[in-house]
């Protein structure tokens, strides 16, 4: 009895291996899309998440939004001053919702205990640390702005029923913490964010600016802000959106006062201003503007 041997010839071996890489350069950029979109996702997810337990922060305190941070009367630092973060924390219970998916990553993480006993360190230091590395970044300038009162910072936030369009104001953002010299970013989010537009035009004296960040208090006390607006100038600053980060595909995500989480360009969320470097531009449309209270 004669056996046949079968065998590849070498150019079918070599047709298999064409076809199997036409398959995966087709199928590689679907899985890519798809990996992104859920991480794009994930990180509406977390940002409604932080959204809600915002709101049940300003439930349980007279429906004000979380300070900037708390500090002590006594010398602040890591053991007695709390950023907002680490305020709004407790209703959410996992520190890893305050971060995208998609954002840079950083070693600065908190212990799942948090017990300086148990924990060989400065746990408090590091917590607090990584509070400033938060993704979502917080529009502080007009919901819990920071004014000088009698030679003294102070956080004074804003009522939730002073917001007089919930679901077209911005509270919350994707942040990047900073960059590197080639424009990489790294070192994850930041914790807060300043708006791209700052002053109005006085409608009866046109030549005259209104600062909007001072229109919801009742002094003209200095403000205090991170940056002075939207570096454009500077393409690799992580200041060049106010610390604003298009992470997905161009869009950030942002969480509204509503509640509710959307996708926008850098463009959307200047939308209603005069966008010019460092402040220079002026609101235009109150209405369509996304960052005012008003």
């Amino acid at each position: 009895m004669r056996f046949t041997r079968f065998a590849f010839t070498l150019v079918e071996l070599l047709v298999v291996l064409v076809v199997l890489m036409v398959l995966a350069g087709t199928l590689f950029p679907v899985f890519k899309s798809a990996e992104s979109r859920a991480r794009q996702t994930e990180c509406s997810t977390n940002f409604h998440m932080v959204s809600l337990a915002t709101t049940l922060y300003t439930n349980d305190y007279d429906d004000y939004f979380p300070p900037v941070n708390h500090q002590p009367a006594e010398e602040p630092n890591s053991r007695n001053d709390r950023t907002w973060v680490q305020m709004v924390l407790p209703y959410l219970k996992s520190f890893d919702v305050f971060r995208c998916p998609s954002g840079p990553t950083t070693n600065l993480t908190p212990e799942a205990s948090f017990d300086r006993d148990l924990v060989p360190g400065d746990t408090f230091s590091r917590f607090y640390t990584a509070s400033l590395h938060s993704s979502v970044g917080y529009n502080f300038q007009y919901l819990a702005p920071i004014v000088k009162v009698a030679g003294q910072w102070t956080s004074q936030p804003r009522s939730g029923s002073m917001v007089t369009k919930p679901g077209q104001t911005v509270v919350f953002v994707d942040s990047v913490w900073d960059r590197t010299s080639d424009g990489t970013p790294y070192g994850g989010g930041s914790w807060l964010v300043v708006p791209p537009c700052r002053y109005y035009v006085d409608s009866t004296m046109p030549a005259r600016r209104v600062d909007s960040f001072t229109m919801t208090i009742a002094s003209t006390s200095e403000v205090f802000t991170t940056s002075e607006g939207w570096d454009l100038a500077e393409s690799r600053n992580p200041a060049i959106y106010g610390g604003v980060w298009a992470r997905h595909n161009g869009r950030a995500t942002v969480a509204m006062a509503d509640g509710s989480t959307v996708a926008q360009t850098v463009n959307q969320l200047a939308e209603g201003c005069d966008l010019k470097d460092r402040w220079q531009g002026v609101i235009r449309d109150e209405e369509a503007y996304r960052w005012d209270i008003r």
